[in-house]
């Protein structure tokens, strides 16, 4: 899904004569890919605008250990938010040895720092400052990084950084941490409220075609993701989303805006947390700006797709089938190496539909040999014309593959031709 953040900034080795841009990520300043450590410094060193092992006396001290001294003032200028998106300019050296690790040329674009995202340092510091300011910022190691480095020793880092710009992010609701008594409770226990009304007749369908918006914090009021910032709405049918994001756009019509509350244990996309959050409340604001409506409908989920049931049959290397409809051919069975033309559907054994070529209106063509082993095994007890059940272990489906469907699969496939040459699955 969704749930792809506003590119943070990562420091990384470049001279002041380098202009090649630092690479980016979601880790914060102060980080260099996974390490989280600043590289050795090469190339130019940039004199640092005041003493790096002694905070000037003058110099403003927080309880978290940062230390800031501004060196230009604004007051007319706006602050950011704890979620805004800011652009600034910085140097970056080490306190210990006083080495600039990283440095931009003269003229070089100021770079985005995303601060719900940002290094709790550098998180603290820039609400601290307004647009147009300018400072030097003493980082501890207990807030200079977004994860411990797993090379080196964590050492105290000092900026000298320059707010260029702010993009505000969507505003906090008042009631992020604790949904309100008069809020709709769904069957799986989400709660949500109106915030405006939908222009819309019907409601959405799982297999619709939907465009919409969110916003996701935790119960703090730290921002998750966001597609409203990066300006970019989903376009998917609410079947491919989370379960719980999929039951309420489902409760949705176009135009609607929506507040819900969700355990962050139902929030997951391919098997892993959204936003990295694994337990608490989570608030999301979601607006449904257009819904297209699917030209076919997908089959529903079967009454046994929690597993197969006693009179299913099973293949020598495990998968599980149950003949729906009998074939009309003439009796011969696809083998490991034909290529097949078939219709399909498939689902996750809580019932929820991952993808289906009914729904899409088009059989799929492919090779036995360039699919999961559960369907080049079950595919071959088949004959044209035969609609059948399988059940498929995830030992021979997608085996915990990331951003694939997790643990038993079960497909219903009609198996419409057999091909002599092998082709390329084009889905």
């Amino acid at each position: 899904m969704i749930l792809v953040m506003m590119l943070g900034l990562v420091a990384c080795t470049r001279s002041s004569d380098d202009h090649a841009a630092p690479s980016t990520g979601s880790q914060g300043m102060a980080t260099a890919g996974s390490a989280a450590t600043p590289p050795k410094a090469r190339g130019t060193q940039v004199p640092p605008p005041l003493d790096l092992k002694t905070p000037p006396a003058d110099a403003t001290k927080t309880p978290s250990g940062l230390i800031y001294k501004k060196l230009v003032s604004n007051d007319t200028g706006a602050r950011p938010g704890r979620n805004d998106v800011v652009l600034v300019h910085f140097t970056g050296w080490r306190q210990a040895t006083g080495e600039t690790f990283y440095a931009r040329g003269a003229g070089s674009p100021a770079m985005p720092l995303n601060l719900s995202q940002a290094a709790p340092g550098f998180a603290e510091a820039l609400p601290l400052l307004r647009k147009g300011e300018k400072a030097v910022l003493w980082l501890p190691p207990a807030i200079g990084y977004k994860t411990p480095p797993t090379t080196g020793t964590p050492e105290t880092l000092v900026y000298e950084l320059e707010l260029v710009d702010i993009t505000p992010a969507p505003a906090i609701p008042d009631n992020v941490a604790t949904p309100p008594g008069n809020a709709e409770t769904l069957k799986s226990g989400i709660k949500l409220v109106v915030v405006r009304p939908g222009t819309g007749k019907d409601k959405v369908r799982p297999f619709d075609t939907v465009t919409f918006n969110y916003t996701g914090w935790d119960a703090t009021g730290r921002m998750l993701d966001t597609t409203e910032l990066r300006k970019s709405p989903v376009e998917a049918p609410p079947y491919k989303q989370p379960v719980a994001m999929t039951e309420v756009l489902t409760q949705m019509t176009a135009g609607e805006r929506i507040r819900f509350w969700v355990d962050a244990s139902k929030m997951t996309s391919g098997g892993k947390p959204v936003g990295g959050v694994t337990q608490g409340l989570l608030c999301y604001e979601l607006e449904v700006l257009q819904v297209v409506k699917a030209p076919h409908e997908p089959p529903l989920a079967p009454t046994d797709v929690a597993k197969p049931p006693a009179d299913a049959k099973k293949t020598a290397k495990g998968v599980f089938y149950r003949v729906l409809k009998a074939g009309k051919g003439d009796g011969k069975h696809p083998t490991a190496t034909d290529t097949v033309k078939v219709h399909y559907t498939g689902w996750t054994t809580d019932g929820k539909m991952f993808d289906s070529s009914e729904l899409r209106g088009a059989p799929a063509t492919f090779g036995l040999g360039s699919v999961v082993a559960g369907w080049t095994d079950g595919l071959q007890v088949m004959t044209v014309g035969e609609r059948t059940r399988f059940w498929i272990p995830e030992a021979m489906a997608y085996k915990g593959a990331p951003g694939k469907p997790a643990g038993m699969l079960v497909f219903e496939v009609e198996l419409l031709e057999i091909l002599p040459a092998a082709a390329k699955d084009p889905h």
